[in-house]
């Protein structure tokens, strides 16, 4: 005689199999694109297009002017910058926030504030960020080789020390070097 399963039981196979989906999407990143779109606009409404600076690295810095990591961040970004002034290595920082947010004129104001010297873009449809995460995690730095193409993973946050910050940095800025 064949019994059914208990209710129970099904329930926990059910249970398990959506948990089991859960965490396998979960664990798929998103993959960055080789040759991402990377037109910003500048705080002169000039569009920037990055993908334009072969020769260069370029280290590409997306943030927000709420997010506290995001300005430490720009403080070790600008003493790294200072480092590699005689190389062909490239800043700049892409704020994610919308004009109704925050206005050009605030933008210039916290940039001069931070006495940050590199260009200050917006992304403020976030097209360019969502190339990189599908939600938003500040701060978020993304590396183009000297050929153009994006160099590994994205990398979010702010690892602490900044001394430790700026040694990661250096790491992945020498290799594209």
């Amino acid at each position: 005689m064949k019994t059914m399963p208990s209710v129970t039981t099904r329930t926990l196979v059910i249970a398990a199999s959506l948990l089991l989906g859960c965490a396998s999407a979960l664990g798929q990143g998103k993959t960055p694109p080789v040759d991402p779109t990377l037109k910003l606009q500048g705080l002169d409404g000039k569009i920037v297009d990055l993908s334009t600076e072969r020769g260069s690295v370029v280290l590409i810095s997306f943030g927000a002017t709420w997010c506290a990591p995001c300005s430490t961040e720009l403080r070790a970004l600008e003493e790294l910058l200072v480092e590699y002034r005689s190389k062909p290595v490239k800043f700049c920082w892409v704020s994610i926030e919308r004009p109704d947010e925050v206005t050009n004129a605030a933008l210039q104001r916290y940039a001069k504030e931070r006495k940050v010297s590199f260009p200050v873009l917006r992304d403020t449809a976030k097209m360019v960020f969502s190339q990189f995460s599908p939600r938003v995690r500040l701060p978020m730095i993304v590396l183009l080789g000297q050929d153009g193409r994006v160099d590994g993973p994205a990398q979010f946050g702010m690892r602490s020390p900044a001394e430790a910050y700026k040694a990661d940095m250096r790491a992945r800025l020498n290799k594209l070097l």
